[in-house]
């Protein structure tokens, strides 16, 4: 059975679905932080060693940035005077949260002394439509996963109807889950774990919620990776590449951000098609991909990238099984080394991007029993194992592959164009150097010897002590000539 939020959150996301869209907030994402304080929480209030509020504040702290509007609030269920979530603070940034959290205990039904109940779907829609005013933002919540509206004996089915919002609910967009091991020992009660769920109402708020996540400050404070309930369809595998099996002279390795392929290549070793050795390794935690067909396109390119072999078959979460990768290098896109921009790269290296996207289909997956056992253990009695089965309809998924190809080009054809440069530079200042330099040259006027001076490429009249023409010059790069001799006169040259 598919859960829905209530009618009026319905009405608020049809009417605000552009502005999920839009709303990625320059001036930082919000965020919400919701504590449980009802009865079942009484161990982590009561508890003098309870390290819920330091790791509340600590997450805070972690995944906020100065910028980002904070709420914190505390929920239970709202029944008399009883309000949840109450709203205890807000503000930017989480410098405020740890003062705003000391004074917390547990919530009661109205003015009487019974503790309040839990209601995990009011909480979540309360804060979506007051704090956030329906704006795109990411809800964590810190509960000991134990959802009981008014306390009645159906609290594993409505434990369940909350998780089947978070997987089918189009508005989540993106659902993590740290399992965290915190033994407590109250009055009343006693537990051993807390679980702290990430929601990430819109799509603004699940590219937020991705970048928390590479930047790794979180990870300092949320040790364990964290469980994937949302998305299921997307970045299900990544290829991690070993070596290139037709050739010696390409080097492939795996880029720092963990999911580009990087293949190294001096231009003049080029092969058209390449062969890798690599591993694809499974990144659905805490899921294992029980099976699945292998998919692979290579995006302009008119042959498939091919995956062998093109079978999943149990395969567990962080885990790997070989493949070979065959793609074609598209040639006819790789720079000459006598072209520009190979020159202009002046010997190092040039940057050929590439995009590759994995599918699978026919997808089934299954949580792995060493997950489901360890939270058994934190949580007994739960029906975790159930709530963390994917939805039946989620049979295929698709992971986009970065792939870059640096070409190491040669410096011999840089070094070959500008020596070729430099001679015709050198060239050219020669000619220059001849065309403005006067040399002496002896002639012989009407038998008279005479000397005269003459530049490359000029003429000269040769006139009489009577200022008569005798003849004319004219010198181009080596000795002049005569080329006009007066009537009746003599003109002889050396």
């Amino acid at each position: 059975m598919m859960v829905s939020l209530p009618r009026l959150l319905r009405c608020i996301i049809a009417v605000a679905a552009l502005s999920l869209g839009l709303s990625s907030q320059a001036a930082g994402i919000q965020q919400a932080f919701l504590v449980q304080n009802s009865g079942w929480m009484e161990p982590f209030y009561t508890d003098p060693q309870s390290q819920l509020k330091a790791l509340v504040g600590a997450v805070a702290q972690a995944a906020s940035t100065p910028d980002d509007p904070l709420f914190l609030l505390a929920f239970s269920q709202s029944n008399g005077g009883n309000v949840s979530p109450a709203l205890l603070g807000q503000g930017r940034g989480a410098a405020a949260i740890a003062g705003q959290l000391a004074p917390l205990g547990l919530a009661r039904k109205g003015s009487g002394h019974a503790l309040a109940d839990t209601d995990f779907q009011e909480a979540v829609t309360k804060t979506i439509t007051g704090p956030f005013r329906s704006a795109s933002g990411i809800v964590w919540i810190f509960t000991n996963n134990k959802n009981s509206p008014n306390n009645d004996s159906q609290t594993a089915e409505r434990n369940r109807d909350f998780y089947r919002l978070l997987h089918l609910e189009p508005s989540i967009t993106k659902t993590l889950v740290y399992a965290l091991r915190m033994p407590v020992q109250g009055k009343l009660y006693s537990a051993r774990g807390l679980m702290v769920y990430a929601l990430a109402y819109g799509q603004p708020a699940a590219e937020a919620l991705n970048r928390i996540q590479a930047e790794g400050r979180l990870s300092q404070v949320l040790t364990r990776a964290p469980a994937r309930l949302k998305p299921v369809d997307q970045d299900a595998v990544r290829i991690v590449p070993q070596s290139v099996q037709n050739s010696a002279n390409v080097h492939a390795s795996l880029g720092r951000d963990g999911r580009t392929i990087v293949l190294d290549v001096d231009a003049e070793k080029l092969v058209p098609r390449v062969v890798l050795q690599a591993s694809l390794q499974n990144m659905f935690f805490p899921y294992v991909i029980e099976h699945a067909t292998v998919q692979a396109t290579l995006a302009g390119q008119a042959a498939p990238l091919q995956v062998s072999p093109g079978e999943i078959s149990g395969l567990l979460p962080g885990a790997s099984q070989k493949v070979e990768v065959r793609f074609d290098l598209p040639m006819a896109q790789i720079p000459s080394p006598w072209s520009a921009q190979a020159l202009a790269a002046m010997g190092k290296q040039v940057l050929l991007p590439m995009k590759a996207t994995v599918g699978l289909t026919g997808q089934k997956l299954a949580l792995s029993p060493e997950f489901s056992h360890e939270l058994q253990d934190l949580f007994p009695g739960d029906p975790i194992s159930e709530v963390f089965t994917p939805p039946d309809s989620v049979r295929a998924s698709q992971a986009t592959v970065p792939l870059l190809v640096r070409i190491q080009y040669p410096l011999l054809p840089v070094l070959l164009i500008t020596g070729a440069i430099l001679l015709l530079l050198l060239a050219f200042l020669l000619f220059g150097v001849l065309s403005t330099s006067s040399k002496r040259y002896r002639i012989v006027v009407n038998g008279l010897p005479r000397q005269v001076l003459l530049k490359p490429y000029k003429s000269l009249v040769i006139k009489d002590d009577g200022g008569r023409e005798i003849g004319t010059l004219r010198r181009g790069l080596g000795k002049p000539v005569i080329v006009r001799v007066a009537d009746g006169q003599t003109l002889v040259l050396g």
